[in-house]
């Protein structure tokens, strides 16, 4: 006996329901089990920021979380991945974690990009912000900035595009205009030296041991490029920079306070450019990097526990990076 047409229009329209139904029950299975970051180790290096722009730890006290400053905002890291900070969305461009616990500086661009941050500080690991100063009548954004293990409240800063150089004594309420050596692009103060602080600059590595006022080039054993980042290990004597030549660039350590440098056995391939280097709490380093990928550009953070020899992989934000890593 043959079917009506009305009947097999109302079977055609059951099939496609249970086709679509299917689908979506799919599609939905695939997002729950991609963002199940406890089915698959590799997927807790992924993160969902844009840049990194600085990293580091608290080298004493309860809190030994590892922290990320992005261009979207504070991350940390805990057992299933990469976690956002508060509600704070900031670009933030310049980042310090000072030796008071709990307590960090930020610098940089509101998430809206319709200003400047000014000088901020946090006072509960991140979790809020406060403007202290605009630092000038305008408020900057400091792209590079350090703050002193070896003085409370001594801070360094340099706005974007290097060509501005500030100190302040106390924790960025007031703050006075120095004379930087070259176009800054990193600054690095001294762990057990207050009066000293290191400038990578566009021409090389340079060291002040005045807190700013004067300066004077170190001329290692490496080829001269831009210096993009500086940083100490935890013993406070071992330093670390990263060195960039026509697009190019190694990592190296010194422990004569950068006048012999030394390149790591260990270098993390592909990358164009370290912008920080910051200690942890059992003598590893941190390091953030940009890599040139084949499926683009990849802003990673990476740590050694054996004085660069190699490189792990802490989290990045390419998914292929992060799935094919096989440290």
């Amino acid at each position: 006996m043959k079917k009506s047409r009305s009947s097999k229009s109302k079977n055609k329209k059951v099939l496609l329901g249970i086709i679509s139904i299917v689908v979506i029950g799919v599609i939905v299975s695939y997002a729950s089990s991609s963002q199940d970051n406890t089915s698959d180790p590799k997927s807790k290096l992924l993160g969902s920021w844009m840049d990194v722009h600085g990293v580091g730890m608290f080298l004493s006290g309860t809190d030994d979380t590892l922290y990320l400053a992005t261009h979207n905002g504070l991350f940390k890291k805990e057992l299933d991945g990469w976690k956002l900070v508060g509600n704070d969305k900031s670009d933030l461009m310049g980042f310090s974690i000072s030796s008071k616990e709990g307590i960090m500086y930020s610098s940089g661009h509101p998430s809206a990009m319709n200003g400047n941050l000014g000088f901020r500080v946090s006072t509960d690991n991140g979790n809020s912000w406060t403007m202290i100063s605009k630092v000038k009548e305008k408020p900057v954004d400091f792209h590079a900035m350090t703050a002193s293990k070896a003085q409370n409240g001594l801070v360094y800063g340099s706005p974007g595009g290097g060509s501005e150089l500030f100190v302040t004594l106390d924790e960025g309420t007031s703050w006075k205009l120095l004379t930087p050596p070259d176009r800054i692009v990193s600054l690095a103060a001294d762990p057990l030296n207050p009066d000293r602080v290191y400038a990578g600059t566009v021409s090389g590595l340079y060291v002040s041991d005045d807190k700013g006022q004067q300066w004077q080039k170190i001329n290692p054993n490496l080829e001269t490029g831009t210096i993009t980042g500086i940083g100490f290990a935890s013993d406070g004597k071992t330093i670390y920079v990263f060195s960039s030549l026509d697009g190019n660039g190694v990592i190296y350590k010194s422990i004569t306070g950068g006048e012999i440098m030394v390149k790591t056995q260990g270098q993390i391939t592909k990358t164009g450019a370290v912008f920080n280097f910051a200690p942890g709490r059992n003598g590893e380093i941190y390091a953030t990097a940009m890599e040139k990928l084949s499926s683009g550009m990849a802003s990673s953070v990476y740590m050694t526990n054996d004085g660069g020899d190699t490189w792990i992989l802490e989290g990045t934000n390419n998914s292929e990076l992060a799935m094919t890593d096989n440290t």
